[in-house]
């Protein structure tokens, strides 16, 4: 079938434009909401579910992780579908999965239904991206993807204050429910005002590619996940799944790189913008959702604040956000990023070092400061890099570049997740470790203690071994945000690479 969008312009008149912009912000909201609505609920999850905090991490990983491996699926469903087609799809489907997560009874079900859900998510970004690309001229590509990161931000605003007045005042469950009259707006926004289209004559499904990419990711996650538990390469099961992932990282390779009609055309990583780019957004996503698991738990066990606090404070970088991605899109204009770029990174940075000094008595209003500080690298570090990114690719590439740039985001953002939390329980263990030296008992009765913390006595011990453990764990978290500082810090050489020629007349 040959390509309906190749007799028609490449880009709608202002007006459409505009309602398509507007159809696409519940369909970025949504997912955003989802995401950091849970992340507030997830220590009472983990009370409600008996679980580790590496068990209860599933709940959030298992959603990137089914995002991951199902989201190359999309590039190819697309050209067979149509973007508006597959994308009240991908939206039914997440209706369904969100239902699905609400009624779970134990902790299995739960990590089953996010794998569902996340599944279906996997399609939200990649098929906005692409009707804004098609709907929008290419010099006004910066201001698309400003209003479509406004839109995201927006539910990642609102996720964390819904969130956490749903998880304090009723259940957590009513996260999930909440989430239902977003998904049916953005059905509706959808089947009226994006136009049909993106239906070209697509080669059979890859099967082979999709397979092999499909354990690579699983198996990545899994010795991630695993690892720190497992004492990572000291475990066999360990050297399996990394072995594995080996594996079928090579095999993908080999196969993109040397059969036709892939999985993932191989020339969308030869576009040195894009392939920049693709670098840039998989360490955003590392830092975006590593912290959203963090930060929640540090406000709520560690500083005392109560759910609905700790989603006002996460809120706060929705905002930051929302004005960051539009200082970006008016900076851009068909300037150069790398300022832009430059902003977004000394911001975020620079927020997470303030965040590796805080102190449980820290007040909540400077701790809100920083989130906002981190909100508006985030705008004003999204907007330039993927406008970059699509820049001077060709048109043709653009379902399997979609993909492969939110592809990348939720390979950061699942490998973060398992890095920190990893990060964090060793360090955690160090910590406590050398605390525990300096509390001996011989030690404490030659100090004037409180009567609570006699060694002597099994309460005492009792009570000194749970300071311990929180102290420790909190100079674990306050670890885990120096190291995503420094993480941002090593990306500023990628800048210098970075280009925006508007005067290459591409589609």
């Amino acid at each position: 079938m040959p390509d309906v969008d190749s007799k028609r312009p490449t880009h709608l008149p202002a007006k459409e434009r505009f309602w398509v912009a507007v159809a696409i912000v519940p369909c970025g909201s949504m997912q955003g909401m989802d995401t950091f609505a849970v992340s507030v609920a997830i220590p009472i999850m983990q009370g409600n579910f008996s679980a580790t905090i590496t068990e209860i991490s599933w709940v959030l990983t298992s959603y990137l992780v089914a995002a991951a491996i199902f989201m190359p699926l999309f590039g190819w469903a697309s050209k067979r579908l149509g973007r508006k087609k597959l994308l009240l799809i991908t939206i039914t489907g997440f209706i369904g999965s969100t239902l699905l997560v609400s009624t779970s009874n134990t902790l299995l079900e739960l990590v089953v239904y996010r794998f569902i859900q996340g599944a279906f998510s996997a399609g939200l970004n990649p098929l906005a991206q692409q009707v804004l690309l098609a709907a929008y001229p290419r010099k006004l590509h910066p201001q698309a993807f400003s209003w479509m990161s406004n839109g995201r931000m927006t539910g990642v605003m609102l996720g964390p204050i819904v969130g956490g007045f749903l998880t304090e005042w009723l259940d957590w469950r009513w996260v999930f429910w909440a989430n239902i009259p977003v998904t049916l707006a953005a059905f509706y926004l959808v089947a009226r005002h994006i136009p049909e289209g993106g239906v070209i004559k697509a080669s059979k499904f890859d099967m082979f590619g999709f397979i092999t990419l499909s354990i690579a990711i699983l198996f990545l996650q899994l010795m991630l996940d695993q690892g720190e538990r497992m004492e990572w390469f000291e475990s066999n099961t360990i050297i399996v799944f990394a072995a594995l992932s080996a594996i079928g990282i090579y095999l993908f390779s080999v196969h993109v790189s040397t059969a036709k009609n892939t999985y993932i055309d191989p020339h969308v990583f030869m576009n040195r913008d894009f392939f920049i780019g693709l670098v840039l957004v998989f360490a955003l996503g590392f830092m975006i959702y590593g912290m959203a698991g963090l930060l929640p738990k540090v406000i709520q066990d560690h500083m005392g604040h109560p759910p609905t606090s700790a989603g006002i404070v996460m809120a706060m970088r929705g905002i930051g956000s929302i004005i960051g991605a539009s200082v970006a899109g008016w900076l851009l204009n068909g300037r150069d990023p790398r300022p832009t770029v430059t902003l977004g990174l000394v911001s975020m940075s620079g927020s997470m070092w303030l965040l590796s000094l805080i102190t449980a008595d820290a007040p909540i209003h400077y701790i809100m400061l920083i989130v906002i500080l981190q909100g508006f690298g985030i705008g004003a570090f999204t907007v330039p890099i993927t406008a970059c990114a699509f820049t001077s690719l060709d048109p043709a590439l653009r379902p399997d570049a979609t993909v492969m740039n939110s592809l990348a985001r939720r390979l950061g953002t699942s490998i973060g997740i398992s890095i920190l939390v990893s990060v964090l329980v060793h360090k955690t263990q160090s910590v406590r470790n050398g605390l525990t030296i300096h509390i001996a008992p011989e030690r404490l009765r030659e100090l004037t203690v409180p009567e609570s913390w006699n060694p002597d006595e099994q309460s005492g011990a009792f009570h000194l071994n749970r300071l311990v453990e929180k102290e420790a764990e909190f100079l674990g978290f306050l670890f885990d945000f120096q190291l995503m500082a420094v993480i941002l810090l090593c990306l500023f050489p990628l800048v210098f690479l970075m280009r925006l020629d508007t005067k290459k007349n591409v589609k």
